[in-house]
């Protein structure tokens, strides 16, 4: 069964709100409560939450694309500094280069994959 692109734009709003959530909690809990996968590096962690994050909400409001990748730069570069209140934690600005690399780079795949899914998009 293949999903409609109403369908997926729906599952990608959910996608996109819990992987902001996984990051909002990894990000402000103190160190040794933050989830991490052991056999990655904790910049590719980085990069796959803010580029799940990324495409997933880039492709579910395709109108609000640039605000979606703006906030989620924002927020990336705020959490950052937030961290620094954190007695366990430090921001450090190669994290949040890291992050919004994968926020962009997320949001560009969405607009790539709503690009292609219009083209080949059968008529009604």
């Amino acid at each position: 069964m293949i999903l409609s692109l109403d369908k997926l734009r729906r599952l990608a709003v959910l996608a996109g709100w819990a992987a902001l959530l996984a990051i909002l909690f990894s990000t402000l809990s103190p160190l040794q409560a933050r989830p991490h996968i052991p056999f990655l590096d904790p910049d590719i962690e980085r990069f796959l939450a803010y580029f799940a994050a990324g495409a997933a909400l880039a492709f579910a409001y395709p109108r609000l694309r640039w605000l979606v990748l703006a906030g989620i730069v924002a927020l990336a570069i705020g959490l950052e500094w937030l961290q620094t209140l954190e007695e366990t934690r430090h921001g450090l600005p190669h994290d949040a280069i890291v992050k919004v690399i994968g926020a962009t780079l997320g949001s560009i795949l969405a607009a790539g994959f709503d690009l292609m899914m219009q083209r080949f998009r059968k008529p009604a």
